[in-house]
């Protein structure tokens, strides 16, 4: 592995960027509150260890050309984003929670709508953020029946097979001179016909670090789990450890707390295995994963400049 074959694959990330507590160590210029969230993003991207972000807030709605055209403003050229899909795409019914309004508890009528995601979500980006637009990901909250919740796994597979069924007629209709990833919240989804149907459309699998699933390198110990030309990774949780937890432990996100070796080796071989493949990763490090996420990045990084010749 050389220098420049890191360089080439392995985009490292944080997801979303505007954290006060990062002011000091990614952040030196000085600003006003009324301008840090306008326009950090500028000195985020000059910040030696990374070359990618998540652009989180697009999950409660579509970018628009005004928004997408103001980050582009502010990042050099080829500096590509993953950006997280509206979660009207992605959840099958709407949660009580107070901000869906009269949709909460309903039915989700949109839920993957190909042609929602073809009309409102891929137009800007398109018109606004030409050589910025990294993979999106379609993030999927853990899906139960009443009968999965009782542990009957004939009710699991058949979840695991609607699901599957469901997202592949979409994929089907998406266009494909963009790059997509799925991430999964459901352990029991990852099976090797999962997989195979992801790689039939070329989209990625997203390897998170997340609560209730396995650990990234038993993600990539099972075979076929690299679906696509590119490659997707989230660090986002502790593994056990529900997200309220985290931020609670980890606010203001201005030191890494509690280091996770495992998690962070296994992000290293997948990195490795990114670059052995010659395919592009993009490794989105969330601060709730061990307090700061610059900080887990730099250790990450660390460990893979150790392989270097």
């Amino acid at each position: 592995m050389t220098e420049s074959d890191y360089k080439k694959y392995i985009k490292f990330g944080t997801s979303t960027w505007t954290y006060e507590g990062w002011v000091g160590t990614v952040y030196n210029r000085p600003y006003t509150k009324s301008n840090f969230k306008k326009t950090c993003l500028e000195e985020y991207a000059e910040y030696p260890y990374f070359s990618t972000v998540g652009i989180d807030h697009t999950f409660y709605g579509p970018a628009n050309d005004d928004t997408l055209s103001r980050y582009a403003s502010l990042l050099p050229n080829g500096f590509e984003c993953c950006s997280k899909v509206w979660e009207r795409l992605t959840i099958p019914k709407y949660s009580k929670n107070k901000r869906y309004g009269k949709l909460a508890g309903e039915v989700n009528e949109d839920y993957l709508n190909a042609d929602l995601f073809n009309d409102a979500v891929l137009p800007p980006y398109e018109r606004s953020f030409q050589g910025h637009t990294g993979p999106f990901i379609f993030q999927f909250q853990t899906q139960y029946s009443q009968r999965t919740q009782s542990g009957s796994g004939d009710a699991s597979a058949r979840l695991r097979e609607a699901f599957s069924e469901k997202l592949n007629n979409f994929l089907l209709q998406l266009r494909t001179d963009f790059r997509y990833a799925v991430e999964v919240r459901n352990r029991e989804f990852l099976t090797a016909e999962y997989f195979q149907m992801l790689a039939s459309h070329n989209v990625a699998h997203v390897f998170n670090h997340w609560t209730q699933m396995p650990s990234i390198g038993e993600q990539l110990a099972i075979e076929g789990s690299i679906t696509a030309s590119h490659i997707v990774a989230r660090i986002l949780t502790p593994l056990g450890v529900a997200y309220k937890q985290a931020v609670d432990n980890f606010f203001p996100y201005n030191e890494v707390k509690k280091p996770m070796e495992t998690m962070r080796r296994d992000v290293a071989e997948l990195a490795k295995e990114a670059i052995n493949l010659k395919k592009k990763a993009y490794a989105i490090v969330n601060n709730r994963a061990e307090g700061n996420a610059p900080g887990t990045i730099a250790a990450i990084d660390a460990m893979i400049r150790k392989d270097i010749e």
